[in-house]
């Protein structure tokens, strides 16, 4: 790590804009290297230099590190490119085919997109099925008015509409007094409740 800071305070005396890449230089095409390859490094990288943009160049075949690199935060991927494997050269068996190419940098897309903002929320795509998946409290039997709630009154269920109540809201319902009666299996709403 010690040579990775010298390199980046060296280069930023003269250019702030810097894309740092993790790389194991060994050529081989070895399924052993993936053991080598240590991506974690990116989030360190991330940490000690948060301004420079991660990459990853790539000496394995296919492309399962690239995919790891993108989520650990790289944004920029070196990855070798030949027509036909069978070439000499040290850099053609690891190299990536036309096709694998086209599949590397969907997968890469896919990855990318999935990987979101962090941020917990319902999703656009998830608005209309968050009704269904999600639960409201209904009542368990027939109730009067006049009864007052207790746990066994109520059970969480699917679906939940917007008035109806979170099952996270049942302890504040406990010992309330109902101002009409209620029918087993229907949803509780906040106004079945005296103020």
């Amino acid at each position: 790590m010690e040579d990775v800071e010298r390199a980046v305070e060296s280069i930023q005396k003269y250019n702030s804009e810097l894309i740092l890449m993790q790389c194991n230089t060994n050529y081989t095409a070895d399924p052993e290297n993936f053991k080598y390859i240590n991506l974690a490094v990116l989030k360190e990288y991330g940490k000690i230099f948060p301004d420079a943009v991660l990459g990853l160049s790539d000496h394995t075949i296919g492309y399962a590190t690239v995919l790891g690199a993108i989520a650990y935060g790289a944004r920029v991927i070196e990855k070798h490119f030949t027509d036909d494997k069978t070439r000499n050269g040290p850099d053609h068996k690891f190299s990536t085919l036309p096709g694998e190419w086209k599949e590397m940098v969907k997968a890469s897309n896919e990855l990318f997109y999935a990987l979101g903002d962090g941020i917990k929320k319902i999703e656009n795509n998830e608005k209309e099925t968050a009704v269904v998946q999600r639960r409201a409290l209904y009542y368990c039997t027939d109730l009067q008015k006049g009864h007052r709630i207790i746990e066994q009154d109520l059970i969480a269920l699917r679906p939940i509409k917007p008035d109806e109540l979170p099952p996270y809201k049942k302890d504040q319902l406990l010992g309330k007094k109902l101002v009409k009666n209620v029918q087993a299996d229907s949803p509780v709403h906040e106004e079945d409740f005296e103020c």
